[in-house]
C-alpha cells in the first residue's frame, strides 16, 4: 500500500505512497457511510469493499473507520489520511481528465447524468439516430436527481433543471420546457373537458417535496376543489397516469401536444418554465466523443422555434 501509518508516542504518523484503488475505496467509504452504498457507487459487491477496507487498514496499522449503527465514521487517523487522499484524488482525476479531453476518437464511454424526465421523455426516444452516426461510442445513462460530481469524473455531461454550481464547468443553458395540463381522451369520457374550473376532477400532482414546489403550488391555487387522485416524484409516473386516465396531470408541453392520447386542458395562464442546463468539465470540452455527445444533446433539446430563434 502506499500510506503507513504507525504508532509514535501517542500519535500516529503517515508515511505517503498511495496507490490510487486504495484512495478510491477510503473516499468512497467515506462518502457514502455504508458498505452497501460503497459498494454500488464503486460497481461492486459490499463484501468486497470490507475486504478491502480490513486489507487496508492491516497494511497501514490503523483503524480508519469506526464501525456504528449509522455507518462507517472515520477516526482520527482517518480524518488525518482525508484531506491527503483528497489531494492524490484531485491529481489522478485530473491526469484522466486531460488524458480524456486530447482523444480525438469518435469511440469509447460517455457517462450522461441527467433527469428521469429528460432522459426517459426526451432523450431517449432520440438515440436511434445518434447510434446510427456514431455507433462506436456508448453511451452510459444514469437517471438522479442528485448532484453528481463532473470533477471526480463521477460522470463526463450533465443535464440539469437547476443551473449547476460546481467549479471548472462549461454551462449552457439548451432550452425551456413549458408545462400545461392534459387529460386522455379516456378520462374526459367519464369526467368531460373542465370548464373554467377544475371542481370535481381528479388531478394527479408530484410529491411533497422541494424539487416540485413550484409545480405544485400553481396546480393548487388552482385546484379549486378538485380531488387529488395521485402524487409522484416521478415526471414518467405521472405521464403514464395522466395517460391511463387517473387524472389531469402537468405535463411538458413539447411532448405531450404531440401524444394523440392526450388533450390540452384550457386554463388561465401557466406555470413558470423550467431550464435545461448543459454541463461537462472543462478538461473534457476537446475530447471528440464528449463533443459528438453535447451536439446530439443541443439539437434533441432544443425545440424548433428556439433553434430558428437563435439563428
Amino acid at each position: 500500500a502506499l500510506l503507513q501509518l504507525r504508532p509514535s508516542g501517542n500519535a500516529a504518523t503517515m508515511q505517503l505512497m498511495f496507490d490510487w484503488d486504495d484512495v478510491r475505496y477510503f473516499l468512497t467509504l467515506q462518502r457514502h457511510a455504508t458498505l452497501a452504498a460503497a459498494g454500488a457507487a464503486l460497481t461492486l459487491d459490499p463484501t468486497t469493499v470490507g475486504r478491502r477496507l480490513v486489507k487496508l487498514e492491516d497494511e497501514l496499522g490503523a483503524r480508519l473507520f469506526d464501525r456504528t449503527p449509522n455507518g462507517y465514521v472515520l477516526t482520527d487517523a482517518g480524518h488525518r489520511l482525508l484531506p491527503r487522499a483528497e489531494r492524490i484524488e484531485r491529481e489522478a482525476l485530473g491526469v484522466e481528465r486531460d488524458v480524456a479531453g486530447e482523444d480525438k476518437k469518435l469511440e469509447g464511454v460517455v457517462r450522461l447524468t441527467a433527469t428521469e424526465m429528460l432522459t426517459t421523455r426526451f432523450i431517449a426516444p432520440q438515440l436511434r439516430r445518434f447510434r446510427e452516426r456514431y455507433p462506436e461510442i456508448q453511451l452510459e445513462l444514469q437517471c438522479t436527481n442528485l448532484d453528481v460530481n463532473l470533477a471526480r469524473r463521477e460522470a463526463d455531461i450533465a443535464l440539469r433543471l437547476a443551473r449547476p454550481t460546481q467549479e471548472d464547468l462549461i454551462i449552457k443553458r439548451l432550452s425551456f420546457i413549458h408545462l400545461g395540463l392534459y387529460a386522455s381522451l379516456d378520462y374526459l369520457d367519464r369526467f368531460g373537458l373542465p370548464n373554467e374550473s377544475l371542481a370535481g376532477h381528479q388531478m394527479i400532482l408530484f410529491a411533497n417535496t422541494p424539487p416540485f414546489r413550484r409545480e405544485n403550488e400553481w396546480i393548487e391555487a388552482r385546484m379549486d376543489g378538485a380531488r387529488v387522485a395521485l402524487r409522484s416524484d416521478s415526471v414518467s409516473a405521472t405521464y403514464s397516469a395522466t395517460v391511463g386516465g387517473t387524472g389531469i396531470g402537468l405535463l411538458p408541453c413539447l411532448v405531450a401536444d404531440h401524444d394523440r392520447h392526450l388533450v390540452r386542458v384550457p386554463v388561465e395562464g401557466a406555470p413558470e418554465p423550467r431550464q435545461i442546463w448543459q454541463a461537462v468539465h472543462k478538461d473534457l470540452r476537446d475530447s471528440a466523443r464528449i463533443r459528438a455527445v453535447l451536439d446530439f444533446l443541443g439539437k434533441a433539446l432544443t425545440p424548433p422555434q428556439e433553434k430558428v430563434s437563435a439563428a
